[in-house]
Protein backbone atom coordinates (compact mmCIF):
# COMPACT_ATOMS: atom_id res chain seq x y z
CA UNK A 1 0.00 0.00 0.00
CA UNK A 2 2.77 2.26 -0.32
CA UNK A 3 1.74 3.79 -3.44
CA UNK A 4 -1.51 5.00 -2.05
CA UNK A 5 -0.11 6.02 0.72
CA UNK A 6 2.13 8.25 -1.28
CA UNK A 7 -0.74 9.26 -3.19
CA UNK A 8 -2.84 10.31 -0.63
CA UNK A 9 0.17 11.96 0.94
CA UNK A 10 -0.64 11.21 4.23
CA UNK A 11 0.26 9.64 7.37
CA UNK A 12 -3.15 10.20 9.17
CA UNK A 13 -6.46 8.71 8.66
CA UNK A 14 -8.26 9.78 5.65
CA UNK A 15 -11.52 9.90 4.65
CA UNK A 16 -14.29 11.47 1.73
CA UNK A 17 -15.82 10.59 -1.39
CA UNK A 18 -14.83 9.14 -4.82
CA UNK A 19 -16.63 9.08 -8.56
CA UNK A 20 -16.16 5.55 -9.48
CA UNK A 21 -16.41 4.83 -13.58
CA UNK A 22 -15.94 1.19 -15.27
CA UNK A 23 -15.78 1.39 -18.64
CA UNK A 24 -15.88 -1.49 -21.28
CA UNK A 25 -16.12 -1.33 -24.89
CA UNK A 26 -19.27 -3.07 -25.63
CA UNK A 27 -22.11 -1.26 -23.04
CA UNK A 28 -22.19 2.81 -21.65
CA UNK A 29 -20.05 3.38 -18.42
CA UNK A 30 -20.83 2.59 -15.29
CA UNK A 31 -20.90 5.46 -12.71
CA UNK A 32 -21.22 5.76 -8.72
CA UNK A 33 -20.00 7.77 -5.79
CA UNK A 34 -19.34 6.63 -2.84
CA UNK A 35 -17.04 7.38 0.16
CA UNK A 36 -14.11 5.86 1.40
CA UNK A 37 -11.17 5.90 4.02
CA UNK A 38 -7.91 5.34 4.34
CA UNK A 39 -6.15 4.42 6.84
CA UNK A 40 -3.75 2.48 9.04
CA UNK A 41 -5.84 -0.50 10.30
CA UNK A 42 -2.72 -1.05 12.94
CA UNK A 43 -2.98 2.85 14.19
CA UNK A 44 -4.12 1.62 17.85
CA UNK A 45 -0.75 -1.01 17.56
CA UNK A 46 1.89 0.97 18.46
CA UNK A 47 4.17 -1.81 18.63
CA UNK A 48 3.13 -2.98 15.33
CA UNK A 49 4.45 -0.98 11.78
CA UNK A 50 1.22 0.31 9.92
CA UNK A 51 -0.34 -2.00 7.81
CA UNK A 52 -2.42 0.94 5.40
CA UNK A 53 -6.18 -0.22 3.33
CA UNK A 54 -8.27 1.64 1.52
CA UNK A 55 -11.73 1.07 2.15
CA UNK A 56 -14.80 2.18 -0.03
CA UNK A 57 -18.48 1.16 0.45
CA UNK A 58 -20.90 -0.61 -1.59
CA UNK A 59 -19.50 -3.06 -3.86
CA UNK A 60 -18.36 -1.27 -7.45
CA UNK A 61 -15.30 -3.08 -7.93
CA UNK A 62 -17.32 -6.63 -8.02
CA UNK A 63 -18.22 -5.52 -11.73
CA UNK A 64 -14.18 -5.57 -12.63
CA UNK A 65 -12.79 -8.93 -13.77
CA UNK A 66 -8.94 -10.00 -13.56
CA UNK A 67 -7.01 -8.49 -15.66
CA UNK A 68 -8.65 -4.93 -16.05
CA UNK A 69 -6.76 -1.92 -14.87
CA UNK A 70 -7.88 0.59 -11.86
CA UNK A 71 -6.57 3.91 -11.72
CA UNK A 72 -7.24 6.10 -8.64
CA UNK A 73 -6.52 9.80 -10.07
CA UNK A 74 -7.20 12.77 -8.21
CA UNK A 75 -7.71 16.60 -9.90
CA UNK A 76 -6.20 19.39 -8.64
CA UNK A 77 -9.50 20.92 -7.37
CA UNK A 78 -9.12 17.57 -5.14
CA UNK A 79 -12.04 15.61 -6.89
CA UNK A 80 -10.93 12.02 -6.20
CA UNK A 81 -11.94 9.25 -9.23
CA UNK A 82 -11.77 6.01 -9.14
CA UNK A 83 -11.74 4.36 -12.67
CA UNK A 84 -11.60 0.97 -13.89
CA UNK A 85 -10.87 -0.36 -17.24
CA UNK A 86 -12.13 -3.10 -19.35
CA UNK A 87 -8.95 -5.35 -20.28
CA UNK A 88 -7.61 -5.22 -23.86
CA UNK A 89 -10.50 -1.98 -24.29
CA UNK A 90 -10.42 1.15 -26.58
CA UNK A 91 -11.15 2.83 -22.97
CA UNK A 92 -7.65 1.14 -21.61
CA UNK A 93 -5.39 2.54 -24.47
CA UNK A 94 -7.06 5.90 -24.07
CA UNK A 95 -5.71 5.75 -20.38
CA UNK A 96 -2.61 4.47 -20.92
CA UNK A 97 -2.24 7.49 -23.43
CA UNK A 98 -3.34 9.60 -20.52
CA UNK A 99 -1.67 8.75 -18.25
CA UNK A 100 1.61 8.04 -20.12
CA UNK A 101 1.80 4.41 -18.90
CA UNK A 102 1.58 1.10 -20.48
CA UNK A 103 1.90 -1.60 -17.66
CA UNK A 104 1.10 -5.28 -17.10
CA UNK A 105 2.17 -5.67 -13.43
CA UNK A 106 -0.27 -6.09 -11.12
CA UNK A 107 0.98 -3.91 -8.17
CA UNK A 108 0.38 -0.98 -7.37
CA UNK A 109 2.63 1.92 -8.62
CA UNK A 110 2.68 5.71 -8.20
CA UNK A 111 2.62 8.29 -11.45
CA UNK A 112 4.13 11.63 -9.60
CA UNK A 113 2.07 14.92 -10.47
CA UNK A 114 4.90 16.64 -12.15
CA UNK A 115 5.80 13.37 -14.55
CA UNK A 116 1.99 13.92 -15.96
CA UNK A 117 2.39 17.13 -16.38
CA UNK A 118 5.67 16.80 -18.55
CA UNK A 119 3.78 15.14 -21.00
CA UNK A 120 3.34 16.92 -23.95
CA UNK A 121 -0.71 15.42 -25.16
CA UNK A 122 -2.96 18.50 -24.23
CA UNK A 123 -5.27 18.05 -26.86
CA UNK A 124 -5.54 13.98 -26.28
CA UNK A 125 -5.52 15.15 -22.87
CA UNK A 126 -8.70 17.04 -23.46
CA UNK A 127 -10.06 15.10 -25.61
CA UNK A 128 -10.14 11.74 -23.47
CA UNK A 129 -10.84 13.64 -20.23
CA UNK A 130 -14.07 14.65 -22.43
CA UNK A 131 -14.51 10.85 -23.52
CA UNK A 132 -14.59 9.90 -19.99
CA UNK A 133 -17.11 12.14 -18.71
CA UNK A 134 -14.46 13.69 -16.21
CA UNK A 135 -14.93 17.25 -15.38
CA UNK A 136 -11.65 18.86 -15.16
CA UNK A 137 -11.16 21.75 -15.38
CA UNK A 138 -8.26 23.82 -17.97
CA UNK A 139 -6.77 26.22 -16.49
CA UNK A 140 -6.47 29.90 -18.06
CA UNK A 141 -3.10 31.97 -17.34
CA UNK A 142 -3.65 35.64 -16.09
CA UNK A 143 -1.60 36.56 -19.28
CA UNK A 144 -3.98 34.61 -21.66
CA UNK A 145 -6.67 36.49 -19.56
CA UNK A 146 -5.44 39.45 -20.25
CA UNK A 147 -4.19 38.81 -23.94
CA UNK A 148 -8.20 37.85 -24.85
CA UNK A 149 -9.92 41.05 -22.89
CA UNK A 150 -7.50 43.41 -24.57
CA UNK A 151 -9.00 41.98 -27.82
CA UNK A 152 -11.97 40.83 -27.36
CA UNK A 153 -13.46 43.11 -24.38
CA UNK A 154 -17.05 43.08 -25.95
CA UNK A 155 -17.80 39.29 -26.22
CA UNK A 156 -16.63 36.33 -28.03
CA UNK A 157 -15.32 36.23 -31.85
CA UNK A 158 -16.70 34.39 -34.43
CA UNK A 159 -15.31 30.90 -34.61
CA UNK A 160 -13.25 32.34 -37.96
CA UNK A 161 -11.83 35.42 -36.03
CA UNK A 162 -10.63 33.34 -33.08
CA UNK A 163 -8.85 30.68 -35.30
CA UNK A 164 -7.32 33.20 -37.03
CA UNK A 165 -5.73 34.84 -34.04
CA UNK A 166 -4.98 31.91 -32.37
CA UNK A 167 -2.79 30.65 -35.10
CA UNK A 168 -0.47 33.87 -34.74
CA UNK A 169 -0.20 33.25 -31.49
CA UNK A 170 2.00 30.11 -31.94
CA UNK A 171 4.84 28.50 -34.12
CA UNK A 172 4.26 26.21 -36.11
CA UNK A 173 6.35 23.96 -38.85
CA UNK A 174 3.43 23.67 -42.04
CA UNK A 175 5.70 21.03 -43.02
CA UNK A 176 4.09 18.94 -40.26
CA UNK A 177 0.75 19.39 -40.29
CA UNK A 178 -0.25 16.65 -38.19
CA UNK A 179 1.68 18.45 -35.62
CA UNK A 180 0.55 21.79 -36.98
CA UNK A 181 -3.04 21.33 -36.51
CA UNK A 182 -2.23 19.53 -32.85
CA UNK A 183 -0.69 22.83 -31.72
CA UNK A 184 -2.93 25.64 -33.15
CA UNK A 185 -5.90 23.81 -31.54
CA UNK A 186 -4.22 23.48 -28.67
CA UNK A 187 -3.65 27.07 -28.77
CA UNK A 188 -7.06 28.36 -29.91
CA UNK A 189 -8.70 26.18 -26.44
CA UNK A 190 -6.05 27.62 -23.70
CA UNK A 191 -7.56 31.37 -25.62
CA UNK A 192 -10.53 30.27 -25.54
CA UNK A 193 -10.79 29.12 -22.24
CA UNK A 194 -8.59 32.14 -20.84
CA UNK A 195 -11.50 34.48 -23.04
CA UNK A 196 -14.15 32.42 -21.34
CA UNK A 197 -13.22 32.45 -17.90
CA UNK A 198 -13.59 36.80 -17.38
CA UNK A 199 -16.86 36.59 -19.57
CA UNK A 200 -18.43 34.03 -17.59
CA UNK A 201 -17.02 35.40 -14.58
CA UNK A 202 -18.37 38.72 -14.70
CA UNK A 203 -21.99 37.42 -15.71
CA UNK A 204 -21.43 35.07 -12.40
CA UNK A 205 -20.88 38.06 -10.38
CA UNK A 206 -24.08 40.17 -12.22
CA UNK A 207 -26.06 37.89 -10.80
CA UNK A 208 -28.89 35.73 -12.26
CA UNK A 209 -32.93 36.41 -11.83
CA UNK A 210 -34.15 33.04 -11.27
CA UNK A 211 -33.47 29.00 -11.39
CA UNK A 212 -34.56 29.27 -14.68
CA UNK A 213 -32.69 32.16 -15.95
CA UNK A 214 -29.51 30.44 -14.96
CA UNK A 215 -30.23 27.01 -16.60
CA UNK A 216 -30.52 28.97 -19.67
CA UNK A 217 -27.09 30.32 -19.29
CA UNK A 218 -25.41 27.32 -18.14
CA UNK A 219 -26.86 25.43 -21.32
CA UNK A 220 -25.61 28.40 -23.28
CA UNK A 221 -21.92 27.95 -22.14
CA UNK A 222 -21.89 24.25 -22.49
CA UNK A 223 -23.60 24.00 -26.35
CA UNK A 224 -21.00 26.82 -27.01
CA UNK A 225 -18.12 24.95 -25.93
CA UNK A 226 -19.50 21.98 -28.18
CA UNK A 227 -20.15 23.47 -30.99
CA UNK A 228 -17.05 25.56 -31.17
CA UNK A 229 -14.43 22.20 -31.45
CA UNK A 230 -16.07 21.09 -34.38
CA UNK A 231 -15.85 25.00 -35.91
CA UNK A 232 -11.86 25.19 -34.73
CA UNK A 233 -10.99 21.96 -36.68
CA UNK A 234 -12.76 22.78 -39.58
CA UNK A 235 -11.36 26.24 -39.68
CA UNK A 236 -7.49 25.08 -38.54
CA UNK A 237 -7.73 22.64 -41.33
CA UNK A 238 -8.91 24.97 -44.12
CA UNK A 239 -5.66 26.74 -43.74
CA UNK A 240 -3.68 23.72 -43.53
CA UNK A 241 -5.16 22.33 -46.84
CA UNK A 242 -4.47 26.04 -48.18
CA UNK A 243 -0.79 25.97 -46.79
CA UNK A 244 0.01 22.80 -48.52
CA UNK A 245 -1.53 23.87 -52.29
CA UNK A 246 -4.86 21.16 -51.80
CA UNK A 247 -7.28 22.22 -53.84
CA UNK A 248 -10.99 22.25 -52.08
CA UNK A 249 -14.03 23.46 -51.44
CA UNK A 250 -15.88 23.74 -47.83
CA UNK A 251 -19.45 23.48 -47.12
CA UNK A 252 -19.87 22.88 -51.24
CA UNK A 253 -23.56 21.59 -52.06
CA UNK A 254 -23.86 18.32 -53.36
CA UNK A 255 -27.06 15.91 -53.68
CA UNK A 256 -30.12 16.39 -51.42
CA UNK A 257 -28.90 20.05 -50.09
CA UNK A 258 -26.15 18.19 -48.40
CA UNK A 259 -23.10 19.96 -47.58
CA UNK A 260 -20.15 17.98 -46.91
CA UNK A 261 -17.39 19.58 -44.67
CA UNK A 262 -14.57 19.82 -47.62
CA UNK A 263 -14.72 18.25 -51.22
CA UNK A 264 -11.78 18.13 -53.50
CA UNK A 265 -10.89 19.33 -55.90
CA UNK A 266 -14.02 21.43 -55.65
CA UNK A 267 -17.87 21.91 -56.14
CA UNK A 268 -17.46 23.03 -59.79
CA UNK A 269 -15.95 19.58 -60.45
CA UNK A 270 -18.19 17.60 -58.27
CA UNK A 271 -21.34 18.97 -60.14
CA UNK A 272 -19.80 18.65 -63.68
CA UNK A 273 -20.79 14.95 -64.60
CA UNK A 274 -17.83 14.55 -67.14
CA UNK A 275 -15.46 15.19 -64.68
CA UNK A 276 -13.66 11.58 -63.68
CA UNK A 277 -14.84 10.81 -60.22
CA UNK A 278 -12.23 8.54 -59.03
CA UNK A 279 -10.70 12.46 -59.04
CA UNK A 280 -13.33 13.20 -56.32
CA UNK A 281 -12.57 13.24 -52.52
CA UNK A 282 -14.27 14.30 -49.78
CA UNK A 283 -13.69 14.95 -45.92
CA UNK A 284 -16.26 14.88 -43.41
CA UNK A 285 -15.24 16.48 -39.53
CA UNK A 286 -16.68 16.10 -36.59
CA UNK A 287 -14.34 16.90 -33.33
CA UNK A 288 -16.51 14.06 -31.82
CA UNK A 289 -17.82 10.71 -34.06
CA UNK A 290 -19.19 8.36 -31.59
CA UNK A 291 -22.62 7.11 -34.05
CA UNK A 292 -22.74 10.78 -35.57
CA UNK A 293 -19.79 9.00 -38.62
CA UNK A 294 -22.90 7.71 -40.38
CA UNK A 295 -23.78 11.28 -41.45
CA UNK A 296 -21.74 11.39 -44.00
CA UNK A 297 -22.39 8.56 -45.47
CA UNK A 298 -24.84 9.83 -47.72
CA UNK A 299 -23.37 13.66 -48.18
CA UNK A 300 -21.32 13.09 -51.37
CA UNK A 301 -22.89 10.15 -53.63
CA UNK A 302 -20.15 10.22 -56.51
CA UNK A 303 -17.75 9.45 -54.05
CA UNK A 304 -17.61 5.61 -52.96
CA UNK A 305 -14.90 5.94 -50.36
CA UNK A 306 -15.38 8.77 -48.01
CA UNK A 307 -13.00 9.96 -45.51
CA UNK A 308 -13.87 11.47 -41.69
CA UNK A 309 -11.36 13.32 -39.95
CA UNK A 310 -11.92 13.46 -35.69
CA UNK A 311 -10.21 14.24 -32.68
CA UNK A 312 -12.35 11.44 -30.80
CA UNK A 313 -9.30 8.76 -29.44
CA UNK A 314 -9.72 5.65 -28.82
CA UNK A 315 -12.86 4.21 -30.82
CA UNK A 316 -13.83 0.76 -30.21
CA UNK A 317 -12.71 -2.08 -32.60
CA UNK A 318 -16.37 -3.30 -33.75
CA UNK A 319 -17.14 0.76 -34.65
CA UNK A 320 -14.30 0.85 -36.49
CA UNK A 321 -14.90 -2.28 -38.54
CA UNK A 322 -18.67 -1.05 -38.98
CA UNK A 323 -16.52 1.91 -40.62
CA UNK A 324 -14.57 -0.02 -43.06
CA UNK A 325 -17.68 -1.92 -43.76
CA UNK A 326 -19.42 1.53 -45.27
CA UNK A 327 -15.86 2.48 -47.15
CA UNK A 328 -15.74 5.39 -44.47
CA UNK A 329 -12.02 5.81 -43.65
CA UNK A 330 -10.78 7.98 -40.23
CA UNK A 331 -8.57 10.55 -40.74
CA UNK A 332 -6.81 11.77 -37.22
CA UNK A 333 -3.46 13.54 -36.02
CA UNK A 334 -0.72 11.58 -35.55
CA UNK A 335 -0.40 11.95 -31.52
CA UNK A 336 -4.18 10.32 -30.98
CA UNK A 337 -3.03 7.05 -32.90
CA UNK A 338 -1.34 5.38 -29.90
CA UNK A 339 -4.83 5.31 -28.60
CA UNK A 340 -6.39 2.82 -31.26
CA UNK A 341 -4.72 -1.02 -31.70
CA UNK A 342 -2.08 -1.90 -33.96
CA UNK A 343 -4.31 -3.13 -36.23
CA UNK A 344 -6.67 -0.37 -36.30
CA UNK A 345 -3.64 1.78 -37.04
CA UNK A 346 -3.15 0.46 -40.70
CA UNK A 347 -6.63 1.24 -41.78
CA UNK A 348 -6.46 5.07 -40.46
CA UNK A 349 -4.82 8.02 -41.97
CA UNK A 350 -3.20 10.95 -40.06
CA UNK A 351 -3.13 14.25 -41.77
CA UNK A 352 -0.09 13.85 -44.46
CA UNK A 353 -1.32 10.93 -45.53
CA UNK A 354 -4.76 12.29 -46.27
CA UNK A 355 -3.25 15.37 -47.71
CA UNK A 356 -0.48 13.03 -50.05
CA UNK A 357 -3.57 10.84 -50.53
CA UNK A 358 -5.25 13.67 -52.04
CA UNK A 359 -2.48 15.45 -53.89
CA UNK A 360 -2.22 12.41 -55.65
CA UNK A 361 -5.53 12.76 -57.35
CA UNK A 362 -4.85 16.66 -58.11
CA UNK A 363 -1.91 15.87 -60.27
CA UNK A 364 -3.02 15.81 -63.61
CA UNK A 365 -5.35 19.49 -63.48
Amino acid sequence: MNALREFFGTTDRSHGMIAWHYFTDDQDPVNETTDFSFYDARENIPTRSAEWRMYYSGSFLARAKVGDRLYIARSQSGQLFGLVFEDGSAWLRAAESLFGHNVSTRKLFSIPRNQLERQELELLRGQILDQLNLSVVIPATPTDEQIMVDRYSSGFPSTKEMALFARTQVEVDLHDPDETLVRWLNREEELFRALEKVIIGDRLRQGFEDVDDFIQYSLSVQNRRKSRMGFALQNHLAEIFTQNNVRFSPQARTEGNNRPDFLFPGEAEYRNERFDADLLAMLGVKSTSKDRWRQVLDEADRISNKHLCTLEPAISRNQTDAMRNRQLTLVVPDKLLPTYSQSQRREIMNIRAFIDFVRTKQVTF
